[in-house]
């Protein structure tokens, strides 16, 4: 009777586990402190990143910022496979405590780190990384 119980357990978990789904998707928040850059207080906030795929393959790319103080001239760049690929965002010219990007990448990325960076005043100062892991 043990026997048969610990055998329909068992063929029920990989029946369970091989109906997962192939695609897969990641997302996170990084936190940044207040700190200052070329005599100018730039605020703490977070960054939230969201990669969907399957595999090396990615389908989107997006990252947004919520920060207690104004950003200017905010862009993100997604990097693949350790920083072999990027795709530059496009840049929020002015000044705002928010902001969001979304792409539809749609290819195949290289092996390794996926990251979202968050960038201030046209590409000059790094606020916050945050980064998955692609792997088949």
């Amino acid at each position: 009777m043990i026997r048969y119980m610990l055998a329909s357990a068992a063929f029920a978990c990989s029946v369970w586990v091989g109906a997962a789904p192939a695609n897969a998707t990641a997302d996170g928040y990084q936190y940044w402190g207040q700190f200052t850059f070329e005599g100018v207080t730039v605020p703490g906030g977070q960054l939230y990143h969201r990669i969907e795929g399957d595999g090396y393959h990615v389908d989107t790319d997006g990252a947004n910022y919520a920060s207690v103080g104004n950003l200017c001239d905010a862009s993100v760049r997604f990097t693949y496979g350790n920083g072999a690929r990027r795709i530059n965002g496009n840049i929020h010219s002015g000044c705002s405590h928010v902001g969001q990007w979304k792409y539809k990448v749609n290819q195949n990325m290289p092996r390794g780190d996926a990251c979202a960076e968050l960038w201030v005043k046209n590409w000059r100062r790094l606020v916050a990384r945050q980064c998955h892991y692609i792997s088949p």
